[in-house]
């Protein structure tokens, strides 16, 4: 007896994503097939129609989203009736008439990070003096030598103290055509990553961002061609301080009132010996404030995903 094919109403059930997304796009093609109660005969049967009747559909008009016949599952109906559907499926078609990025999530952390500190911070509350410093005596009362907010101070100078300071990291994530990935845009990406934004970047000035590197994963094979790529670029986001770049006020330290540092560069203090006469003992204290560039400026446009 001939088997039969026979397609059903509820056939051709189908999600089509546009190209560029790596969702996947899915039909469904339903059959009632008739002819034979043997179970190896109706599989040998599925296996031609999906290598040979059925194997394919491309979308009209995009023929990047080609569906291949990816499984098929069967319901026996009693008799010599079978219930046969065949699932077809195409993972992220790529568009190659595209060279830009054209899907983005984003993400943020503000948990803080961690920073050694030496010096104590402004505490305008403090009616003795404006750094974070109080002093108690064996008296009760402030009879001991300031130590211009050098925190943990002992013979060899402040040791300081871990403390938990407010930090941005965001992670931005692209969908984008595998045209737009090449060995020359790897290797730009690669030598701006631990770089500082040389100009205004998503609303901070500059030096305020760092740029903490990109990943990127594509999802490929023989049968299924390109995927996009999706590329996730991490940044790291610390204000500058100080009046000549207009960012937060800058803290003093012991006697220095004034400086610029720019978010990602790093500060330290020179301290030096000074005797408290009225108190006949011997104190460290910052002496100078230095601030050295640590990260090179980088042209974040050239990552190519804005800079607003």
């Amino acid at each position: 007896m001939p088997i039969t094919w026979i397609e059903d109403s509820s056939s051709r059930s189908a999600t089509i994503y546009r190209l560029g997304r790596r969702d996947p796009s899915t039909r469904t093609r339903v059959f009632h097939v008739v002819g034979t109660a043997n179970e190896d005969t109706l599989h040998a049967a599925c296996n031609t129609a999906i290598t040979t009747t059925y194997p394919f559909w491309t979308f009209p008009g995009q023929p990047q989203v080609k569906l291949r016949a990816e499984s098929y599952s069967v319901e026996y109906q009693g008799d010599t009736a079978w219930k046969v559907s065949i699932n077809y499926e195409k993972v992220g078609a790529d568009d190659l008439t595209q060279s830009s990025p054209l899907r983005r999530t984003r993400s943020f952390d503000t948990t803080g990070g961690s920073q050694h500190l030496m010096q104590a911070r402004r505490d305008p509350g403090n009616i003795v003096n404006s750094i974070g410093e109080r002093i108690y005596g064996p008296l009760g009362g402030d009879d001991g030598p300031s130590q211009k907010g050098a925190i943990n101070v002992d013979e060899n100078g402040p040791q300081g103290v871990d403390v938990m300071v407010p930090q941005l990291q965001w992670t931005e994530t692209y969908d984008v055509p595998s045209a737009f990935i090449t060995s020359a845009y790897i290797r730009k990406v690669h030598l701006l990553t631990a770089s500082t934004n040389d100009a205004a970047f998503r609303g901070f000035a500059k030096g305020e961002v760092l740029f903490a590197g990109m990943t990127g994963s594509q999802e490929w094979d023989a049968q299924k061609g390109d995927g996009p790529w999706s590329l996730s670029y991490r940044f790291v986001a610390s204000p500058n301080v100080g009046p000549d770049l207009g960012g937060l006020p800058a803290d003093p330290i012991g006697d220095i009132t004034s400086y610029n540092k720019r978010g990602h560069e790093y500060l330290w203090v020179k301290y030096a010996t000074q005797e408290d006469a009225t108190k006949n003992q011997i104190l460290r204290v910052p002496l100078t404030v230095y601030v050295n560039k640590v990260y090179p400026d980088g042209d974040f446009s050239k990552l190519g995903i804005g800079i607003a």
